[in-house]
C-alpha cells in the first residue's frame, strides 16, 4: 500500500511531498491552485512557483515565498491539497500540527494512503 505524506509549513508556505510517485497532472494542478489559495494575491509580474524534485528522499517541494496564510487562506490551502490528491484516489488517513515557538511557524503534516 503506497504512502504519501504531505507536509506544509506557514508562513511562507512551503509545501513538501514526501512518499509515493505521484502523476505529473496532479503537480501541475497543485502548481496552480496552491498560490491561488494564498490569503495574498500572486504577482502577476512574476513567474510563478513550481514543484522542484529533489532527491535522497525523493520528495517534491514549492516554496510560496512571496505568499502569506491567515487561517482562512490556510484552510484554502488544506482544501486545494486534499481535493487533488483524492482526485488521484488518494485517502487521508491522519493529521498532525506543531508549532514552531523559536522561528514562529506552524508545520501540518497529513498522512495519505492509496489501495
Amino acid at each position: 500500500m503506497p504512502n504519501l505524506c504531505v507536509s506544509v509549513t506557514f508562513n511562507p508556505p512551503v509545501v513538501t511531498l514526501v512518499g509515493a510517485t505521484l502523476r505529473e497532472e496532479t503537480v501541475h494542478k497543485l502548481e496552480q491552485r496552491l498560490p491561488a489559495a494564498t490569503s495574498t494575491t500572486p504577482s502577476a509580474n512574476k513567474e510563478p512557483p513550481k514543484f522542484v524534485f529533489h532527491k535522497d528522499p525523493d520528495h517534491w517541494r514549492i516554496d510560496l515565498g512571496q505568499q502569506f496564510c491567515d487561517h482562512l487562506g490556510r484552510s484554502a490551502v488544506y482544501l486545494a491539497l486534499i481535493e487533488c490528491l483524492e482526485a488521484e484516489d488518494w485517502k487521508l488517513r491522519a493529521t498532525n500540527a506543531m508549532s514552531h515557538y523559536d522561528t514562529g511557524k506552524d508545520t501540518n503534516k497529513f498522512f495519505f494512503t492509496r489501495n
